[in-house]
């Protein structure tokens, strides 16, 4: 038995075949969907009460949001001035702290230049009293030799 395959056969055959191989795919999606429907359905029958509660009070919580935006639009037009003059304000103490910390920093500066010249006085001072007391020594020391030469010459002639 000789069968002849022709090419238009072939690819009638392989079109055959891709479209069985297609419909499988899709009963599977399809059983994958409904599944997935089927544990919807469950969670929705679960919670039945609290979604129709919360669809029962979506009008009143709707309405609770437009007054509060509407009161937010409010406040924030009536407070819009008073801001501008507390950004006014606040750039005014900004601006007093860095004249201040200025102020400060030059002082600081001042203070320890008057520190560095208040101790190099201190040690010159210093210095100069140990200078002039080894002076006073020295002189103290010829007075009393030019005593006891007076003395002892004295001594001699008497």
């Amino acid at each position: 038995m000789d069968v002849t395959l022709t090419l238009a056969d072939l690819l009638k055959l392989l079109l055959f075949l891709l479209g069985i191989g297609v419909l499988a795919y899709l009963l599977l999606i399809l059983r994958n969907v409904n599944k997935v429907l089927g544990q919807a359905q469950s969670v929705m029958e679960a919670n039945l009460k609290e979604i129709d509660t919360t669809i029962k009070q979506l009008p009143e919580i709707t309405e609770n949001v437009n007054k509060i935006t509407k009161e937010a639009n409010k406040m924030l037009t009536e407070m819009s001035p008073d801001l501008q003059g507390v950004v006014h304000n606040v750039n005014g103490i900004t601006a007093k702290i860095d004249d201040v910390a200025g102020i400060v920093d030059n002082a600081g500066h001042k203070v320890t230049d008057t520190m560095d010249i208040l101790t190099d006085t201190l040690a010159e001072t210093a210095l100069s009293f140990q200078f002039n007391a080894n002076n006073i020594k020295s002189y103290i020391e010829i007075v009393k030799e030019i005593i006891e030469i007076v003395r002892d010459s004295i001594k001699k002639y008497s």
